[in-house]
């Protein structure tokens, strides 16, 4: 209990540092995310297997109908994330569904007492999410939530997957007291950049997406 205090006073500590403007040191390490999340001595192996993340994306979202008679459902995404003090990541969201404008932030780490991976996700309708996973294999990093919802189970599971070094395919399954995980969306993400430095604007332009 003691150590997972210890986490989450990091991480707390870690948002209100978003806040903080950039020094001119700060600002120039955000040039090279990449390599931040990649250099010796500042994290472990299984930190530095979340560089794959790092970037700034666009991505198209399709929500599956809850029967196969049910038309699917677009929307489209723009998220970054970016080190933070050397051992987190920081993922901003910027999203439109078919509930309208969706924003959220989230901070993801190596637990190395549990030995695992945990990222802590907070959107704007409030919700507060703690996701605990591992790789699957190298290329797909799987993370679960567990809680309760107006008085029921419920449980979210996150998987990432590394398509290619500019493509990202984001899964979101969702299951309701003991029933089985049923697919909530599925993304895929473009590279668009380096992250930015600061939260992304709401209302930013988003770039022409694919056509069918």
């Amino acid at each position: 209990m003691r150590n997972e205090g210890k986490l989450k006073v990091t991480i707390i500590a870690g948002i209100i540092c978003l806040a903080l403007p950039l020094s001119a040191q700060q600002q120039q390490r955000t040039l090279a995310p990449l390599q931040a999340m990649q250099a010796p001595g500042r994290l472990g192996p299984e930190g530095r297997r979340l560089a794959f993340l790092v970037g700034a994306w666009e991505e198209k979202v399709t929500y599956p109908g809850e029967t196969p008679e049910q038309k699917s459902e677009g929307g489209t995404g723009r998220w970054f994330a970016r080190p933070l003090m050397g051992r987190f990541l920081q993922l901003n969201y910027d999203g439109v569904g078919p509930q309208g404008p969706y924003r959220a932030f989230g901070v993801l780490t190596y637990d190395r007492e549990a030995q695992n991976y945990r990222m802590f996700w907070f959107d704007d309708s409030g919700g507060v999410g703690d996701y605990r996973g591992n790789f699957a294999d190298e290329n797909t990093l799987s993370l679960e939530h567990r809680g309760r919802v107006d008085g029921r189970d419920f449980r979210e599971r996150i998987t990432y997957t590394r398509v290619s070094p500019t493509e990202i395919h984001t899964k979101i399954e969702q299951a309701w007291d003991a029933g089985e995980y049923r697919v909530f969306l599925d993304a895929q993400a473009a590279r668009t950049g380096a992250p930015g430095q600061g939260a992304m604007r709401r209302g930013a332009p988003l770039s022409k997406q694919p056509q069918e």
